[in-house]
């Protein structure tokens, strides 16, 4: 069951024992007494739940951020924590008031016949006045947390409609979207020509930075339902060079049902496509692209997003902020890191939503020219108020690497930690085998000699091969082969399922030879 289906569950659960323990109070004797207990059962389930921080369950008490940022959220939560402690107060009232032997064990009797109560359903402990005072107390904390019940639902009604309609008819109150799908790649022996490929007209190019440009594109109505994307998702899309069209990988900054999709691409130094895109790109122009693919993406939105991005990695973060911001109801806490403020995207953009969503966002920048380099260390400060949240981090290698870190050192669970890794994953030093590859393409057979450490692609690139290829970085599935003989391993993978890695599918930009021959075919 998904984390959303269970957090609706428990609380469809609570409501119906709240509800049928509070009218069984003056006429069910028993029925209100085992009621009871199965709230206590279900206080307990929440307070293991809270301690085990499991997915899709919030925590119990406000996080230190919102203490300090008071508003609509804290209220909620602070209605929460009430409610709990109403729940506990008129239980442990109606606890103390009665013989529990005797109501267990008559209750017991209904499915183990030999139990008997013994004392005929009487279930008062005695004590006179001090059992009425007990008794009016228990009614008093009943109404009132009832009362409680009341107000939370009046908040719902007012600053959580989505959230209260979700947990009613059990959608998450995010759309689904489309399943993550690994894009068609080009058509095998051809870089220019791709099966699945799509025209799009280049709307608009606009200047985000010195080195970034976001790219907005018009899409047909008829072509819409082949660019549906989730949040965080990326776009492969082929640049004309001396050497034919390339195809590149870049994440969507807009959310999803945006009217023009937008991808965002920083200029990288040496790099062919991303240049071309920044310097000779204008609206008007057709680009050639692929279906969106990725999986860096949110399941749901029952949790808090502890978002951390760095440079160029703010683009898929971007989408999944302002999607959460749209259509979740948790709060979002970004931490940014750029070399200095001229360079960072969407500065305005992110200034906007703050002001738009004081009680919901939080926004934390950082700037290397000014305060250093963020190390573990220092994320590990930043951090330790959003510990409950699910957690999504791209940026260069070596920030992402102290991001992760830092994580594991709040004790983050690995499971709440998703990452999204830009360009190529290199193999250690001196790492690898030689290798004959037995290679089908096209139709055509042929023999490519691979070097030890060489991944596949780069292997019968260099034989003058001219394989399906975009992402490089084992993200999106356009290099998928199938090896037909000897084996390979894998340095990254975020595409193939286990059932296709069984079946013998790989990525030829991420896979080494591990025999002394290998046979692929495309």
């Amino acid at each position: 069951m998904k984390p959303f289906s269970r957090f609706r569950l428990y609380h469809w659960l609570l409501a119906i024992a709240f509800g049928a323990a509070y009218l069984t109070g003056d006429d069910a004797e028993l029925a209100h007494v085992w009621l009871g207990y199965g709230l206590i059962a279900l206080l307990a389930v929440r307070l293991v739940l809270a301690i085990a921080r499991s997915r899709g369950f919030p925590a119990l008490l406000p996080p230190a951020a919102q203490w300090k940022k008071p508003g609509n959220a804290l209220a909620g939560k602070l209605l929460t924590v009430g409610l709990v402690l109403g729940f506990v107060s008129t239980l442990t009232i109606g606890v103390t008031m009665i013989d529990n032997r005797a109501a267990l064990s008559e209750g017991l009797s209904t499915v183990i016949p030999a139990t008997q109560a013994d004392d005929d359903g009487d279930y008062d402990e005695g004590g006179g006045g001090l059992l009425k005072d007990a008794d009016e107390v228990h009614e008093w904390l009943a109404n009132a947390t009832l009362t409680l019940v009341g107000l939370h639902l009046g908040w719902l009604l007012l600053y959580r409609r989505r959230q209260a309609w979700a947990m009613l008819g059990g959608s998450p109150t995010t759309p689904a979207g489309p399943a993550p799908q690994p894009p068609v790649g080009p058509a095998p022996g051809s870089r220019g020509a791709a099966n699945g490929a799509l025209a799009l007209r280049v709307a608009e190019v606009r200047r985000e930075s010195a080195d970034a440009v976001s790219i907005l594109f018009d899409v047909p109505a008829a072509l819409r339902p082949r660019l549906a994307y989730r949040a965080g998702q990326f776009l492969t899309l082929a640049a004309p060079t001396a050497d034919g069209k390339v195809w590149r990988c870049y994440s969507f900054s807009s959310a999803p049902g945006a009217p023009q999709p937008r991808v965002t691409v920083k200029r990288v130094a040496g790099g062919v496509v991303s240049n071309w895109l920044n310097s000779e790109l204008k609206a008007g122009d057709t680009l050639e692209v692929l279906p969106p693919a990725g999986n860096f993406v949110a399941d749901g939105c029952a949790d808090d997003l502890l978002l951390i991005a760095a440079g160029s990695g703010i683009t898929p973060v971007f989408s999944l902020l302002q999607d959460a911001l749209a259509h979740g109801e948790g709060r979002v806490h970004l931490v940014y890191a750029n070399r200095d403020a001229a360079s960072a995207i969407f500065a305005a953009e992110l200034e906007r939503l703050c002001a738009t969503h004081p009680d919901r966002l939080s926004l934390h920048h950082h700037f290397d020219a000014v305060s250093g380099y963020l190390d573990a260390a220092a994320l590990t400060a930043l951090l330790q108020d959003w510990t409950h949240a699910q957690a999504f981090v791209c940026g260069p290698a070596p920030f992402m690497q102290a991001a992760e870190a830092a994580l594991a050192n709040l004790g983050v669970d690995a499971a709440r930690v998703h990452v999204e890794r830009f360009g190529q994953v290199r193999a250690p030093a001196g790492a690898g085998r030689a290798a004959t590859l037995q290679v089908t393409l096209g139709g055509q057979m042929q023999n490519v000699e691979a070097r030890p450490g060489e991944v596949l692609l780069a292997s019968m690139e260099r034989a003058g091969l001219t394989p399906p290829s975009a992402c490089r970085a084992g993200s999106c599935g356009a290099c998928k082969c199938k090896v037909t003989a000897g084996r390979v391993k894998l340095r990254e993978n975020q595409v193939l399922t286990d059932a296709e890695l069984a079946e013998g599918w790989t990525l030829a930009c991420q896979a080494e030879p591990e025999t002394e021959r290998v046979e692929l075919r495309f």
